[in-house]
């Protein structure tokens, strides 16, 4: 029985999940209300409560189901980093943009981030959570960055914390750019080259790195 209540309460989350996801991507996160998701999911707005302790809480639990593909593929990497960690920074950056072409669930969850979330700014939680995502994202480019630095990969003129932040740059305009209008353009079919043309200025011989060099040709 109690583990027929758990499944169920796992249950209850996931569809107040799939819920709020449906009702932020159609409507924006300030025009849906806890009483809509709770409408959609079936439930009872107590429900909600159970799970999460507001709109922001919920939100944040909708990005993690996700998971930002900078922190995911970085932790498969591990150690591999060592041996070109440029070349994983490229490697890194290629997934991000063919997980984002392949997979509904990050595109749905990404388009409310870049372009549903129309209330999320000053001290409002919301905000706080995407500048947290922000500053995780930089501080794991940063790390790659000193480490190819160190290792002779990185122009040694480059300031890391900027490479960092233009690439999160890079990668963000992208992204936002792409889910305005997928048709435009194939991102998943035009990472490689995308990235190349950046990469290009971050290498030591102001090329690009070992792999990402046999990558283009």
């Amino acid at each position: 029985m109690v583990g027929r209540s758990r499944a169920e309460a796992a249950a209850t989350r996931e569809t107040l999940l799939d819920a709020a996801e449906a009702a932020f991507l159609e409507r924006g996160v300030s025009r849906t209300s806890l009483d809509e998701i709770a409408r959609r999911a079936g439930v009872t707005r107590g429900a909600v409560y159970w799970h999460f302790r507001n709109k922001a809480d919920l939100f944040s639990a909708m990005l993690d189901r996700v998971r930002l593909p900078m922190a995911e593929l970085l932790e498969q990497l591990g150690p591999q980093r060592g041996a070109d960690p440029l070349a994983a920074l490229h490697e890194l950056c290629v997934y991000a943009l063919r997980s984002l072409a392949s997979n509904p669930r990050r595109q749905r969850v990404y388009t409310i981030l870049f372009h549903r979330s129309e209330m999320v700014e000053g001290d409002h939680p919301l905000a706080e959570q995407q500048a947290r995502l922000a500053r995780e994202t930089i501080e794991l480019l940063e790390q790659t960055l000193q480490q190819a630095q160190r290792e002779g990969a990185l122009n040694p003129a480059l300031d890391t914390a900027a490479a960092a932040y233009a690439v999160h740059a890079f990668l963000a305009g992208l992204y936002r750019d792409w889910l305005r209008d997928p048709e435009r353009f194939d991102i998943g079919a035009q990472a490689e080259p995308l990235l190349d043309t950046l990469f290009y200025g971050l290498a030591a011989d102001c090329g690009l790195s070992r792999a990402a060099a046999g990558n283009a040709r």
